[in-house]
């Protein structure tokens, strides 16, 4: 999640304990995490509480089920709007008051909006549970969306999508979006563009709100410093009033149908010196029984720093600085991208010779040596992202928003270790695609059509 620069006051002179707080390890593949308690509100809230009294800290964090695929069409970018607004003032406080109050107890409350979620976060001192709490839940379920904030954030938001154009790599991510997905609601940027953003009103934030902000539509996880009943009767008495408001909910998206064949697109960008790359097809979703083996493949190939693709493109020839691939995953949905930049010269040669390493792995597998060492690093990194209760509250909610299994955490360095040099070389050939991919460059039009040719149908297309 993200932090604001507002001091953490309190809690300042613990910081250096953050190195021995939970997880602990206590064995070989072994992760020991507090009970958790699962319980469900009497107005429809799914809640989620672990105590860890390492420091005198309480992280909550409430998501509702609905981003940037809950967009209306022509509305792209409406639920990152609708997040940006819920701290802007809540409740019976302006926009300040909320800053002011939060700040005063040293405390952080943030809001941001993904593609299937919107986050509300809140971390307190001990102490100052009941303040928190009070903040989190009115800005959650009682945001005024003032209109004067609204004017100011969507200007806001303008801009960002203003200074994304000037950004090759932005320009890159963006644009693969439409070019993979079309008109699927996956198929924007959670910011959305600049003709959506500009038509939006007020009434259509609040309209999101009411639709999608209900407690049978949300989760909350709390971690920290506190006594599971004695927050679940606080839980009980601060969300008694949030009800369901009405409306049509966002429905469930279709996971992306396969490309039949590979296509290219150029995004022009005359006076570029240099091209953003990026490969990509439609994969598995995040629930999937083949993640893991998905993602021992994928470190091997170009999720680690001794990967196959960062050592023959970037270190063995030179070709670019930074290269990696990924399995970006949702509920329904997933998409595998590989991500580089290159001189304009040498454009094609590394458009060639990353579908070279692609093959090559898919065709002759990885060796014993590359999986026990994807195994190692995987296994070894995980603990290192639940060091501190706002991550863990995270982890928390993401097992239970996919759907996966309850000891996922405890269990995480087993089922990557599990992995086998076959499962591997299967999902290689299932997911890693090189016949079907959607290759887009933001590059100089007429330098892009003629290094490009023979690769695929090409289509060159302005910046949106």
């Amino acid at each position: 999640m993200r932090r604001g620069n507002q001091a953490r006051a309190g809690v300042l002179a613990l910081g250096i304990a953050l190195a021995s707080a939970l997880p602990a390890v206590a064995g070989a593949g072994a992760l020991t995490l507090p009970p958790a308690t699962r319980t469900t509100l009497r107005n429809g809230l799914t809640v989620l509480i672990m105590p860890t009294a390492r420091l005198p800290l309480v992280d909550m964090l409430l998501e509702v089920k609905a981003g940037s695929v809950g967009d209306p069409p022509g509305k792209e970018g409406l639920a990152h709007l609708t997040a940006e607004l819920l701290t802007q003032g809540a409740g019976e406080r302006s926009a300040r008051q909320i800053a002011e109050d939060i700040a005063y107890v040293g405390g952080t409350l943030e809001s941001e909006s993904g593609e299937e979620r919107i986050r509300v976060s809140c971390e307190v001192l001990k102490k100052d549970f009941a303040v928190g709490l009070e903040l989190l839940r009115d800005v959650a379920a009682r945001p005024t969306f003032p209109a004067e904030e609204f004017e100011r954030r969507r200007s806001e938001a303008l801009g960002e999508i203003a200074s994304a154009a000037d950004d090759p790599e932005e320009v890159a991510d963006r644009e693969l979006l439409p070019f993979l997905m079309g008109a699927h609601p996956l198929g924007h940027p959670v910011l959305g563009w600049e003709a959506s953003v500009s038509a939006m009103t007020r009434d259509d934030v609040i309209a999101f709100h009411r639709r999608n902000f209900a407690p049978d539509n949300a989760l909350l996880a709390v971690v920290g410093d506190v006594e599971p009943k004695a927050v679940i009767s606080a839980l009980e008495a601060a969300f008694k009033d949030w009800k369901s408001q009405g409306g049509q909910r966002s429905q469930p998206y279709p996971p992306l149908a396969s490309a039949p064949k590979r296509e290219v697109r150029v995004v022009s960008r005359p006076e570029a010196t240099q091209s953003q790359i990026r490969f990509a097809c439609p994969a598995l979703a995040r629930n999937h029984p083949d993640y893991f083996p998905v993602l021992v493949a994928n470190t091997i190939l170009g999720g680690g720093f001794t990967s196959r693709l960062v050592n023959e493109i970037r270190v063995q020839r030179g070709l670019t600085y930074s290269i990696r691939s990924e399995f970006r995953m949702q509920r329904n949905s997933g998409q595998y991208v590989i991500s580089t930049f290159t001189r304009n010269e040498t454009l094609r040669q590394t458009i060639d010779a990353v579908i070279e390493v692609i093959k090559k792995l898919r065709d002759d597998g990885p060796t014993a040596e590359e999986v026990d060492k994807a195994h190692r690093y995987l296994a070894g990194q995980f603990p290192l992202g639940l060091q501190a209760p706002d991550e863990l509250a995270e982890q928390l909610l993401d097992v239970e928003f996919y759907g996966l299994p309850p000891d996922y955490l405890q269990t995480f360095a087993d089922r990557v270790n599990a992995v086998t040099l076959e499962d591997c070389r299967r999902v290689l050939k299932a997911y890693f695609c090189t016949d079907e991919l959607k290759i887009l460059v933001v590059t100089p039009p007429d330098l892009g059509k003629s290094a490009l040719a023979g690769l695929g149908p090409l289509s060159v297309k302005d910046i949106r």
